[in-house]
C-alpha cells in the first residue's frame, strides 16, 4: 500500500513538475535582448558595475544594467513576464532599473533614459502590471500604451503618445499632466502641457521607431491595456474601445511639409539696439540654411527709429542705405557697385568646411580667419562693430594634396586687408609642407587722428606688408586626434606713398631700415618667430596649442588679430616713432614669450576657451630677461547650451579679448588703460526661452564710436585709440 502511495506522489510530481517549472519561468521578470544591429561596431552594454559584456541576442539584461548605441545601432529588447517590447534607437543610453515580481507587487518595471530616443508597447497579463520610465526631467507612469520618449539634455525631453495614455510629472516643477493618443509634451518647455502631434512628426516618429524584428500589435493583451489606460476620462473613441491605428490616416499635406521646414529655418529677432549712441528699433529676418557641409544664414534687417515701412530713414551703416541698390546713386558703374554690394550684405555667412579640411569657404561677418598657423593673422574679425559696420570678408582654401593655398579679404566690397598662403609638399606621399605667405592692409592709416581729424597724409598714407614662410608637419592629423609641428617666420615691411608729417625724417617709398640695420647686433629686425604643436583630442572635447614666440621691432604675433581694426592707429604710431630711430630701446631688443591656448567642449553642454600669451623681454646689452606685460593678450570664452539649467533655461555665451591685460589689472600701464578700451573686443548674449517659439535674448557688446554719416572712428587726443562705447539691446526672437 505504502509503495503504491509512493509511486502515485512519485508519478504526480512528474506530471506537474514541467507545468510548475513552465510557469515559473514565464513569470520571472527579465528584459532579453531579442535583437539588435551594430552598425557603429561600437554599440555597447553594460554591467551594474560598468563593465563591459558582449551583446548577444537572447541575453538577459539584468538589473542595473545598460544598453548604449551609436550613430546607426538600434536594440530590440523584451520583458517576457508579460510580453511588452521595447525599442532602442541610436544614439541612445537606456538603462534596466527594476523589474515587478510576483512576490512584490508594489514594485514596478522601472527603466532610465538618459539620452536618446525609444519606443514602449506595454502590455500587462494583470491589472497590475506598472511601468515607470525616468529621463533627466520628467518620469513617466504607464499602465499599457504604445508611445515613445526622446531626451537630448538640451532644449528637448519630449513624450509622444501613439495608443493610450500616460501619466507623465515634470521633476523640474513637480507639475503632472495626462498624455493620450496623438498627444506630446516637453518636461524642459517653458510651458508643460500636452499638445497634439504634428501628422509629419508622427509619420516620421513611427517610420523610425519601426520594430523590425518583433511585433508591436503581438503585445499580449494590448488592447485591453490600452482600455484600462484610459478607462479615466478617455476620448470618446477611446471610450468605445476603438484601438487607433498603427499610423495615422492622414498624410500630410504640401503646404504642412512648407510650413514645417520654415519653422527648421526661419527665426525673427524683434528689439532695439544702441548704435553711437541712438536707440534703434530693429526687426531682423533671419533665415538659416544647412545642406550637407554647407551652413548659410541671411541677414534681413530694418532697423529704425521711427517708420519702419521707410526705408529710406534705415540706420545705414558707414552711410551705406543697404536698401536702396543703386537708386541712390548717380553713375551706372556707381548704381551697379552699390546693387552688388546691398546684395552681398544679405548674406550673413555662407560657410563650407573649415581650415585645413581639402576644402573650406566662408563669405560674410566673419571672426576667425586664420593664414596659416597664424603667426601674422589668426583669429582676424571683420565683425568686431557689427551691426554698426557691416562686411562682407572672404576666406577660402584649397589643398590639392602636393600643393595648395589659403586666400583672405576682409570686405570684398571694399577690400583694405588682403593676402595669402601657398604652400608645397616636396615629399610623395608625406604630408610636411612649405609654405610662404604675405598679408597687406593697403590703408591702416585711414582713421589716422591727427590735428583733429582722420589725416592719412600725415602718416604718409602707408601700407603695411607682412610676408613670411613656414613648415608644417602633420604627425598625426584626424577627427579623433590631431598632432601637428609648425615653424613660422615673418617680417613687418612699410611702405609710405608720400613722406610723413607727423613725423620729419621718414622718407617716402619702402622703408627697408625698418628690417634691416647692417652691423648692428640684431643686423634683421622687425620680424617674428614662432615655433610650437597643436591639436585635438575628440574625447573629452579638447584642443591644444603650444607655442614659442621671439620678435623684434613693432611686428607682433598674430599682428593681424580680432581687435587689429580698432588698433590700426597704435600701430601707424608705432612704425612713425620707431622709423624716426631704430636704435630706441624699445625696439632694438627682444621680446619672447610663451604662447598657450587650451579649449573644452561638451557637446550639448558648454564649451570653454581660455588662450594667454606671457611675454618677457632681453635686453641687448645686459642681456638681462625681464617681464614685458605691455604685449601681453588674454582671451576667454564661455558658451553654455540651452537646457543645461533647469527651470529657468538660461543659455548664451561670453567672450573678452585684450591686449595689455595684465599691465590694466596691476595699474602698470599707460594712464587711462581699463579693461573695456579700444585694446578690448568683449561681446556677451543671455537667452530666455519665453514661450514654446519665443526667446528673450540681451546682447551687450563694446563698439567704437564712428560718425553716422561718413562711418569714420572718433577719437579724443592725444589718445591714438577710438573712443568706445557700450551697445546693449534686447531682442524678441521668434523661432517657429
Amino acid at each position: 500500500m505504502a509503495r503504491r502511495v509512493s509511486i502515485a506522489l512519485v508519478l504526480l510530481i512528474l506530471f506537474l513538475l514541467p507545468g510548475a517549472l513552465f510557469a515559473a519561468a514565464a513569470k520571472t521578470p527579465a528584459v532579453i535582448l531579442e535583437y539588435f544591429e551594430d552598425v557603429s561596431g561600437a554599440l555597447a552594454v553594460k554591467d551594474d558595475k560598468g563593465k563591459d559584456v558582449p551583446p548577444e541576442v537572447g541575453m538577459d539584461l539584468k538589473k542595473g544594467w545598460q544598453i548604449l548605441t551609436q550613430a546607426g545601432d538600434y536594440a530590440e529588447l523584451k520583458l517576457p513576464h508579460n510580453g511588452s517590447i521595447i525599442k532602442v534607437s541610436q544614439k541612445t543610453t537606456f538603462r534596466v532599473d527594476g523589474l515587478q515580481t510576483d512576490a512584490d507587487r508594489s514594485s514596478v518595471n522601472a527603466f532610465t533614459l538618459s539620452v536618446g530616443k525609444i519606443r514602449t508597447v506595454a502590455g500587462k497579463t494583470t491589472g497590475k502590471e506598472q511601468y515607470r520610465i525616468t529621463t533627466q526631467s520628467a518620469v513617466c507612469g504607464v499602465r499599457g500604451t504604445d508611445f515613445a520618449m526622446l531626451a537630448d539634455m538640451v532644449e528637448n525631453d519630449t513624450t509622444y503618445v501613439f495608443r493610450g495614455k500616460i501619466s507623465l510629472k515634470s521633476l523640474l516643477t513637480g507639475a503632472e499632466i495626462e498624455v493620450g493618443q496623438g498627444q506630446m509634451a516637453n518636461a524642459l518647455a517653458s510651458v508643460f502641457e500636452a499638445m497634439e502631434i504634428p501628422a509629419d512628426l508622427f509619420q516620421s516618429l513611427m517610420d523610425e521607431l519601426n520594430f523590425k524584428s518583433l511585433d508591436a500589435n503581438a503585445v499580449p493583451q494590448l488592447a485591453e491595456a490600452i482600455d484600462a489606460a484610459v478607462a479615466q476620462g478617455g476620448t470618446p473613441a477611446e471610450d468605445e474601445g476603438e484601438t487607433p491605428p498603427e499610423k495615422p490616416p492622414a498624410k500630410p499635406s504640401f503646404m504642412d511639409g512648407i510650413i514645417a521646414k520654415l519653422k527648421e529655418i526661419l527665426s525673427i529677432e524683434i528689439g532695439s539696439v544702441t548704435i553711437n549712441g541712438e536707440t534703434w528699433a530693429k526687426v531682423v529676418v533671419q533665415p538659416t540654411f544647412k545642406i550637407g557641409p554647407l551652413k548659410t544664414a541671411l541677414y534681413l534687417p530694418a532697423i529704425y527709429q521711427n517708420d519702419m515701412f521707410d526705408w529710406k530713414h534705415f540706420y545705414a551703416p558707414a552711410g551705406n542705405n543697404e536698401w536702396s541698390f543703386g537708386t541712390d546713386q548717380a553713375g551706372t558703374l556707381a548704381i551697379i557697385g552699390d546693387l552688388a554690394s546691398d546684395l552681398v550684405l544679405k548674406i550673413k555667412y555662407l560657410e563650407w568646411g573649415s581650415q585645413r579640411d581639402p576644402f573650406f569657404f566662408k563669405l560674410g561677418n566673419l571672426n576667425d580667419i586664420t593664414v596659416g598657423h597664424g603667426l601674422i593673422m589668426r583669429n582676424f574679425a571683420n565683425d568686431a562693430d557689427f551691426p554698426s559696420v557691416r562686411r562682407v570678408g572672404v576666406n577660402l582654401g584649397l589643398d590639392l594634396k602636393s600643393f595648395g593655398f589659403e586666400a583672405m579679404v576682409n570686405d570684398a566690397a571694399a577690400i583694405d586687408v588682403f593676402g595669402g598662403r601657398v604652400y608645397w609638399r616636396p615629399i610623395p606621399n608625406f604630408k610636411a609642407a612649405i609654405g610662404a605667405s604675405a598679408i597687406v592692409d593697403i590703408a591702416p592709416a585711414k582713421d589716422y587722428f591727427y590735428g583733429g581729424v582722420a589725416n592719412p597724409a600725415a602718416a604718409g598714407d602707408p601700407i603695411f606688408i607682412n610676408p613670411g614662410v613656414d613648415i608644417d608637419i602633420p604627425v598625426v592629423e584626424s577627427k579623433v586626434f590631431g598632432l601637428v609641428l609648425f615653424a613660422d617666420g615673418a617680417v613687418m615691411l612699410p611702405y609710405f606713398r608720400s613722406a610723413p608729417t607727423a613725423e620729419a625724417g621718414i622718407p617716402a617709398g619702402f622703408a627697408w631700415n625698418a628690417v634691416s640695420t647692417p652691423g648692428a647686433d640684431i643686423p634683421v629686425k622687425n620680424y617674428g618667430i614662432a615655433a610650437g604643436v597643436f591639436g585635438n583630442l575628440v574625447f573629452p572635447g579638447l584642443t591644444y596649442r603650444f607655442e614659442f614666440r621671439d620678435y623684434t621691432g613693432t611686428f607682433k604675433p598674430q599682428f593681424y588679430s580680432t581687435g587689429y581694426e580698432r588698433e590700426r592707429n597704435s600701430h601707424v604710431a608705432d612704425v612713425l616713432d620707431y622709423l624716426t630711430d631704430t636704435s630706441k630701446t624699445e625696439y632694438d631688443r627682444t621680446t619672447m614669450g610663451i604662447f598657450f591656448e587650451g579649449g573644452f567642449n561638451l557637446e550639448k553642454l558648454f564649451g570653454l576657451e581660455l588662450s594667454y600669451f606671457w611675454p618677457w623681454t632681453v635686453d641687448p646689452v645686459t642681456k638681462q630677461v625681464a617681464p614685458e606685460f605691455d604685449e601681453d593678450r588674454f582671451v576667454a570664452k564661455f558658451t553654455l547650451q540651452k537646457g543645461v539649467i533647469p527651470v529657468v533655461n538660461i543659455f548664451g555665451s561670453v567672450s573678452y579679448e585684450r591686449t595689455q591685460f595684465m599691465p590694466t589689472i596691476l595699474k602698470t600701464g599707460a594712464a587711462g588703460l581699463n579693461l573695456f578700451d579700444a585694446n578690448t573686443v568683449v561681446r556677451a548674449e543671455v537667452n530666455y526661452p519665453a514661450a514654446p517659439m519665443l526667446d528673450v535674448r540681451i546682447l551687450y557688446t563694446t563698439t567704437a564710436k564712428r560718425d553716422r554719416v561718413t562711418g569714420e572712428l572718433k577719437y579724443t587726443a592725444p589718445s591714438l585709440l577710438p573712443d568706445m562705447e557700450h551697445s546693449i539691446a534686447v531682442e524678441t526672437l521668434v523661432h517657429l
